[in-house]
């Protein structure tokens, strides 16, 4: 008879929170404006939404319910609860206490409902215009969006492209003297997280790599030390001031080779520990089959664009990312009546997601960061 009344009076709740579905629950910390989750799990930011989607067997539509709930007894959230039809998928999103603007920790938990194996894709919808990284989404200089570790491997990649936490900033540099367009833009490693590319080669395969710098910030030499790095080659250490001079355009070349034989080319720039400023910068990549010792007067020039196998203007209009834009796909294969979780970190009104590179926080600490500030925040 508990068990029946207990039922019954779960029936009833569940019926009610259906019916509150369409209503959207604020959550937020002491002192910080709220995000909110409006129906069907949306999460609503100052800086856009996001959507969690789920595809691939068995999964079917259904009603979702979203209501306000208390993680450990105390910390405010959001939670969205949907059937879909084989799993259920459940996202719950509370805020944690990060200064300057805190940032929300979204779980997302897909369970499998029928007892059999399935396999199915959880996707996040967010902005075209989003700049996808490793693990960091940004939008304009701002990272909105910081990704679970677990996934990495997991997301469609395209042939080549940068796969950094990096930023791009066309017309930075100021080049004098003739050269290639690409020294007038660059990526900086804000931060000091290291500027990264990978390129395709053939299995074991051997290339030329250079690399174009141009330092126009520091006018004194001693400030911003490289290091740079392509596989296959010995890593070089560069002080662009010293080597070449303010807003001088330089080259380095590399006899590259895909060690690994993974049939990727990887190339990093970043700066030496002591370094005084930690942000690594990068102009341009030109890419030169073996055999083919490029002329770097001409290439300096700009005059070998077209006889490259691969050449990349960093920063500028020729750059891209090697992950799709505005698309974000984790493949999860769940067991019988098993369970996987992905935790994402968001940016909340005000703030940043943190940069791993960059940052200790993890959906951990940040929720026992959320729990100590709440246990001590006076009950009303």
């Amino acid at each position: 008879m508990r068990k029946a009344a207990c039922l019954a009076s779960l029936m009833v709740v569940v019926a009610t929170a259906c019916a509150r579905g369409t209503e959207a629950v604020s959550f937020d910390s002491p002192g910080f404006p709220p995000s909110r989750m409006e129906a069907g799990g949306r999460l609503v930011e100052d800086w856009g939404t996001l959507t969690v989607r789920l595809s691939g067997d068995g999964v079917a539509d259904g009603p979702t319910t979203v209501e306000a709930v208390k993680l450990d007894d105390v910390i405010p959230a959001a939670r969205a609860s949907a059937a879909r039809g084989a799993v259920k998928l459940i996202s719950t999103a509370f805020r944690s206490p990060t200064f300057p603007g805190g940032v929300d920790v979204l779980t997302v938990r897909v369970e499998e409902v029928k007892s059999r194996p399935a396999e199915v894709t959880v996707g996040l919808d967010i902005a075209p215009s989003a700049h996808i990284g490793m693990r960091t989404v940004r939008i304009g200089g701002r990272t909105i969006l910081t990704l679970p570790a677990e996934a990495v491997q997991q997301q469609e990649l395209l042939e080549w492209g940068y796969c950094d936490e990096a930023v791009s900033l066309p017309g930075w540099a100021k080049p004098q003297g003739k050269c290639d367009p690409a020294f007038k833009n660059i990526r900086a490693g804000m931060g000091g997280v290291p500027i990264a590319y990978r390129f395709p080669i053939a299995a074991g395969g051997d290339a030329h790599v250079v690399l174009g710098l141009c330092e126009s910030h520091w006018g004194e030499s001693g400030q911003r030390p490289l290091v740079c790095r392509v596989e296959g080659a010995a890593p070089q250490q560069v002080d662009p001031v010293a080597k070449w001079g303010q807003h001088k355009p330089g080259l380095l070349v590399f006899a590259a080779n895909d060690q690994n034989r993974d049939g990727k080319l990887e190339i990093t720039v970043g700066t030496p520990p002591g370094a005084l400023d930690r942000n690594p910068i990068l102009n341009g990549i030109w890419i030169f089959a073996k055999g083919e010792t490029p002329d770097l007067k001409k290439v300096l020039a700009g005059e070998l664009n077209a006889t490259a196998l691969r050449y990349v203007d960093v920063g500028g209009d020729n750059d891209q990312s090697i992950f799709p834009p505005g698309k974000l796909e984790y493949r999860l294969k769940l067991p019988a009546g098993g369970a996987e979780e992905l935790t994402f970190l968001v940016a909340s009104p005000g703030g940043s997601a943190p940069v791993p590179e960059t940052s200790a926080w993890t959906a951990e600490t940040l929720r026992r960061a959320a729990r100590e500030v709440w246990r001590d925040w006076p009950r009303k």
